[in-house]
Formats: C-alpha cells, structure tokens, sequence
C-alpha cells in the first residue's frame, strides 16, 4: 500500500489552490494564458518547494501522493464509466474513434522512436526510455506522466518520473498558446468563420467563474440523510476501489518478475466492475455520475499540484537540450495528425474535433474543451459526446500502451513494440475504411 496522504500536504496544496485561483480572477494576464489554477497552484509549490526557494513545510514523502492521486482517479473514472455498445460507437463516434487511435498510438510510437533515434546517436548516455515521456505528459497529461513515471522508477531510472511531468506542465502551455495560433489560421483558412475572441469574452468567462444564475448543483441526492449523507456513499466507493487497485496490483504483479501492473490499470477495471455490479442489482438508481466525475476532478486537480511541485529543477537541467529538442519534434508531429490526418479520417467539421484533439494530445480533456468553447462558446455541436462515447474503448488501449510501452522502451523491446503498434493502426485503419460510416473528406 502507498504512502498515506498526509494533512499537512493537503492543506498546502489546498492552500495553493486557494491562492492560484484569487491570481487567476484577478490578473488579466493569467486569464489570458487560459492557465489551470490547479497548474499555477503546482508552479508555486515548485517555487517555493524544495526544488528552489524550499519555504513551504512539505512532508518528506509528498511527492508519492501524486501517485495515490492517480489511482484514485482512475478509479473515479471506472465508477463513472459505461461501456457502450460497438454499434453506438460506430453509428455515433465511428471516425472519431478512428482517429482518436491512430493519433494516440502514433503519437506514442513516434515519441519513442524519436527519443531512440536521439539516444542513439546524438546522447547516447541518455535512457532508451527517454522518448516516451514526451508522450507520457503530452497526450495523457500529468495523471499519465505518473504512472509512467512510477513504472520506470520501479524499473530503475527515477528521472524518467521528473521527465514526465515536466513535459505535461510544458504540454499545458503548448496545448493553448499554439492551439490559439490553429484558430486564427482556421478563420483565415475558412475551416471556421469565426471564434470566441478573449476580448469578445465577459467577465466570468476570463475569470473561469460560472454566473450565479447559471450555476449547477454538483450532483442529486439519492439517499435520505437520516441514514447516510449521499456524497458519503460514493466517496467510500471511491475509497474502496483505490484501495482494491493496490491489493489487486500487489497480488497481480506477484505473478510476474519483471512487470508491475499499474494500479490505474486495476483501479479503472475496478471501478467498471462495481459500477456493473450496481447496474445488475439496479443499485445505480442511488448512484450519481456527477459525484464520481468531481472526485476524479478533485483527484486530478491534486494531482497536478503534487506533481509539478515535486518537479527537480536539476534533473530538468540536466536534460534541457534534449528535452527541448524531443518537444519540438513532438509539436510537430502532432501538428502533422491534426491539420493533414484529421481532416482525411474526421471529413466535414474536422476542424472543431481536430482542435480539441489538439488540446488533449497536447494538453489535458480540459484544455480540449477550452479550445472548443472558443469555437462553440454555447457547445451546439456533438463533439464532446462522440469523444464521450469513443473515450472508453479508446481507453483499453490507451491502458495498455501506458502499461507496456515504458516497459518494451526500457528493456530493449524497441522494434516489438513498434511492429505492434503499426500493426493495430493498420487494423484500425482497415476497420474505418471497409466497417465504419464516414463522413464526406474534407480534401
């Protein structure tokens, strides 16, 4: 079992976020970076943190609560999350799916690939794993980077965990800044006519507050409170499946020298299991989604925060140039999926699904659905709901190759692990061209 949460980095980090946020209201110029208070909040636990001015009375083992975090929000994730029907997917999300698994393999395969080529003839001291931290922290975000990063921590290379999350708090910023950049060439190139300028934005919108008259209850009560508060019920089972993840990872890995299976991994199954179970008794009518999605909100907010604080300057120092040179070559690439691959595979529309896509193989879901309000401040549109629907079989491959990839990279398992996954884009490929309805090209 891990580290346990301990309050004083608890009241830290909420701290942080307190004060990142009062930043975030108040100065025009954060709100025009569109920047997570929960990013700025572990930016100034990094500043102050052990890593550079060393003022705030962190525990000695705050920098594992990243990795509780990340079970907990897998977890949350599972509770919340229903498998659909391979008809739906291909009636409602078919092309979206498509893409969404060829740029996420590809992305991966191209980090490491790259990163390989770098290692081996440009630093060849550098760890044949270096290349998929960059698709580590840029397409799964911080949640991703840890449990990447604790994989190759537990196989003996510690920086990759610092590597990792400094590329996913670099992807944050990518993800807007060059995301703004795709919007006016997409006015320019009449992809989309117009969009939500910052200054065409009212007050709550830059702040990244919610109207009091627009504001919405976080979740129904499902259960009288003479027996038992309804949020206390679904935070036990939150509780009870980030607990399960770590016995069932433990005993599971016990089978296996050399592989650990992650406890995202057995968390997220955990949690689609018990939410079946719930459907079959018909326990779900007391279960509220709205409740699971804040728990794995809140855990992702920590998450950041512990995170990027437990960032080490000198490691990053250490690896600037390659790392720099690996982030570029990343941008690129993804620029290449979202403006040539997207509009082949998504046809009429691609713009507003390629965008978001931009955000989250860059950035985070959240900087997707910022960029997409931009285009769709009033979200007419059905992107977030085929993404919805593709998120969860897109995702057993995304667990798989978060699993697996850190260990191929490590051990040597280089041109497996891309003969594997060129061979499932190809699949994919076939099943989008010969299976799936497809929208009108858009070339």
């Amino acid at each position: 079992m891990p580290q346990g949460l301990m309050l004083t980095d608890l009241a830290i980090a909420g701290a942080l976020l307190l004060i990142a946020k009062v930043l975030r209201v108040n100065i025009p110029l954060l709100q025009r970076l569109y920047l997570p208070s929960a990013v700025l909040a572990g930016l100034l636990g990094l500043l102050f943190g052990p890593a550079i001015l060393n003022v705030l009375p962190w525990t000695q083992t705050f920098s594992h609560n990243a990795s509780l975090l990340t079970a907990a929000l897998f977890s949350a994730l599972g509770l919340a999350t229903d498998l659909p029907s391979p008809k739906i997917v291909a009636q409602r999300a078919g092309s979206l799916w498509a893409f969404n698994q060829i740029a996420s393999v590809s992305q991966w395969l191209f980090a490491a690939l790259f990163g390989l080529g770098l290692t081996t003839w440009i630093w060849p001291t550098l760890n044949p794993a270096f290349g998929i931290t960059l698709s580590s922290g840029f397409m799964g975000g911080h949640g991703s980077a840890a449990v990447v990063g604790n994989i190759l921590d537990d196989l003996g290379w510690e920086d990759g965990f610092t590597l990792g999350l400094t590329f996913a708090t670099v992807g944050i910023f990518l993800s807007i800044s060059i995301g703004m950049l795709l919007l006016q060439l997409g006015v320019k190139m009449g992809w989309i006519h117009t969009f939500t300028a910052f200054s065409n934005m009212d007050s709550y919108q830059r702040k990244g507050l919610i109207k009091p008259d627009h504001q919405k209850a976080v979740m129904k009560d499902t259960m009288s409170s003479l027996s038992v508060d309804s949020f206390a019920i679904h935070a036990a089972l939150v509780v009870l499946v980030t607990a399960c993840s770590y016995l069932s990872s433990d005993y599971l890995s016990s089978f296996f020298d050399s592989v650990q299976i992650p406890t995202f991994v057995t968390g997220f199954l955990a949690g689609m299991l018990l939410r079946l179970i719930a459907k079959r008794t018909h326990a779900n009518q007391y279960l509220c989604d709205n409740a699971f999605n804040h728990a794995a909100g809140i855990s992702t907010d920590y998450l950041i925060i512990f995170g990027i604080s437990a960032i080490k300057i000198t490691v990053v120092a250490h690896y600037l140039l390659p790392m720099t040179v690996m982030a570029a070559g990343g941008v690129a690439f993804t620029l290449w999926l979202i403006l040539w691959v997207a509009p082949r595979i998504l046809g009429e529309g691609w713009f507003e699904k390629g965008l978001f896509s931009w955000g989250w193989l860059t950035g985070t879901v959240a900087m997707g659905i910022a960029l997409l309000r931009i285009v769709d401040p009033e979200m007419k549109g059905t992107t977030l709901d085929d993404y919805a629907i593709a998120y969860v079989p897109g995702s057993i491959t995304d667990i798989f190759i978060i699993s697996l990839m850190p260990i191929a990279m490590y051990n040597g398992y280089h041109w497996e692990a891309l003969g594997i996954g060129l061979a499932y884009i190809l699949a994919v490929l076939c099943v989008w061209r010969f299976m799936l309805p497809r929208a009108a090209c858009a070339h």
